[in-house]
C-alpha cells in the first residue's frame, strides 16, 4: 500500500501535523466526554503504542462507549480486518436505526 502514488506524502504529512494533534488531546477527550456522542473503540490488546491505561481512560470518560478487544497488535486493521469491519458496520447501522427512532 504504502508503493502506491502519493500514500507516502500522506504518510509524511500525518506525522509533521501529529504535534497540532497531540496538542488537541485534552479538548477532545473534555468534548467526547461533555457530550457522550455514540463511540466504538476497536483495540488491538498487543498494541505497543497505546497502553491499556489508555483504554481504560477511554473507558471511564465515555462510559457509554462500546469497546471491542482484538487479539492484535497496533496494525488490527491489517490483521484483523473483517473482524474489525464487521464490528463497525454493526456500530454504525445500530446507531444510524436508534438515531432513526427504530431502535
Amino acid at each position: 500500500m504504502m508503493n502506491l502514488p502519493g500514500h507516502m506524502d500522506t504518510q509524511r504529512a500525518l506525522i509533521a501535523d501529529y504535534g497540532n494533534y497531540a496538542a488537541r488531546f485534552d479538548a477532545i477527550a473534555r468534548y467526547l466526554e461533555r457530550w457522550q456522542l455514540p463511540a466504538v473503540m476497536i483495540w488491538g490488546r498487543h498494541d505497543i503504542y497505546f497502553e491499556l491505561a489508555e483504554v481504560l481512560s477511554w473507558m471511564r470518560a465515555l462510559p457509554r462507549m462500546e469497546a471491542h478487544v482484538l487479539d492484535a497488535g497496533h496494525l488490527l486493521l491489517e490483521t484483523h480486518a473483517a473482524t474489525a469491519a464487521s464490528l463497525m458496520l454493526d456500530f454504525i447501522r445500530r446507531t444510524q436505526e436508534k438515531a432513526n427512532g427504530r431502535a
